[in-house]
């Protein structure tokens, strides 16, 4: 009787720990860099085997880039083979996995994901807004003088452009897929949203925290770009879209324009930054890139601002306020007492 009470002991303190919001950044931050870190030591030895054998566009592509599968796979297995993280998984899947789901019997969170719209044009989506954000950040360094750029190519290097929107494709899904997809999920699990979505931008931005470059309006602006990032996955019901962004801001900031991306500079690009400019001030870092400037914080802090008056027109800011079943209740009873309604760009309006 007294090892029951103990098993039984364990377990509730053991259930307790996982729904504790600090545990759950602790799990993360261990599984994220030690997990997927310890995940890509065969990766590294493979490129160190080929680094004499390809170009160095190729090398640097695959390095920073390309690698980032190994993260997404680690994730995925982490996922299913966990059963209490099955449901995370889900929430990645495209519309017609997700619309399946909602049909199990026994899940209390299918009709939450049977509402998400992850997809192609969700993606489509996210890349234009993503490529008009960085642009916009990028004009505005143009404009004011700070850089001066170049155009330079070749037939050779538009292929390897393409194999790089592939593997920025990647490394950007992988980021999104572990923050707005498993830690996004875990924490609203047991937390109220808005604890998630903060939890996000401090993550997120701690990540760049050791990039080349970095300075604290380089951490800060990051930090509103991963809660920008929170807030259309929230709104949109797609993680898909906050995928696109990431995808576009990077390829357009790093192999468009070779701009520093984070402090990284890419072995290959479209446009090259003319090397006697480049200025550091408000609206360009020249180490960081532009995400270090106010435009880039300008523009993030704005595309959060729109999801959150849309998501208040469409009378759910109290969700900020729920945990997940709670969310799922409120959600099942307006589709109760509710009928016609119409489903927009980006969420679900009256």
């Amino acid at each position: 009787m007294d090892e029951k009470r103990k098993k039984s002991r364990a377990k509730d303190i053991l259930m307790r720990l996982r729904g504790n919001p600090i545990w759950i950044l602790i799990v993360f931050v261990v599984v994220y860099y030690f997990g997927v870190s310890f995940s890509l030591i065969p990766w590294a030895l493979m490129m160190e085997a080929v680094q004499d054998r390809v170009s160095d566009g190729f090398f640097y592509i695959m390095e920073y880039y390309t690698c980032t599968v190994v993260a997404i796979l680690y994730l995925f297995l982490l996922c299913w083979l966990i059963r209490p993280n099955r449901y995370i998984w889900k929430s990645f899947l495209l519309k017609k996995k997700c619309a399946a789901a909602a049909k199990e019997e026994n899940d209390i969170l299918a009709e939450l994901y049977g509402r998400s719209r992850n997809g192609f044009r969700q993606l489509g989506w996210g890349l234009l807004i993503g490529a008009l954000m960085n642009g916009f950040a990028i004009v505005c360094a143009l404009l004011h003088g700070d850089i001066k750029l170049y155009f330079e190519t070749s037939v050779g290097q538009v292929l390897l452009l393409l194999f790089a929107l592939f593997s920025v494709f990647i490394q950007s899904t992988s980021e999104e897929l572990w923050c707005r997809g498993f830690l996004y999920e875990r924490l609203h699990e047991r937390c109220p949203l808005w604890v998630a979505i903060l939890a996000n931008a401090v993550l997120f931005a701690a990540m760049h925290i050791l990039n080349d470059g970095v300075t604290v309006f380089a951490i800060i602006s990051i930090g509103v770009c991963g809660l920008s990032y929170s807030l259309l996955r929230w709104y949109s019901g797609s993680i898909w879209i906050a995928m696109g962004v990431h995808t576009a801001w990077n390829f357009v900031q790093a192999f468009l324009f070779g701009l520093p991306n984070s402090g990284v500079v890419s072995e290959v690009s479209l446009f090259h930054l003319d090397a006697s400019t480049g200025i550091s001030n408000l609206i360009y870092d020249f180490a960081f890139g532009v995400e270090g400037a106010l435009p880039s914080l300008f523009i993030n802090l704005m595309i959060g601002v729109i999801a959150v008056i849309l998501a208040a027109r469409s009378g759910r800011l109290k969700e900020l306020k729920m945990k997940r079943a709670s969310t799922m209740q409120e959600l099942n009873a307006h589709a109760g007492t509710s009928s016609g309604s119409h489903v927009g760009v980006f969420g679900t309006s009256p």
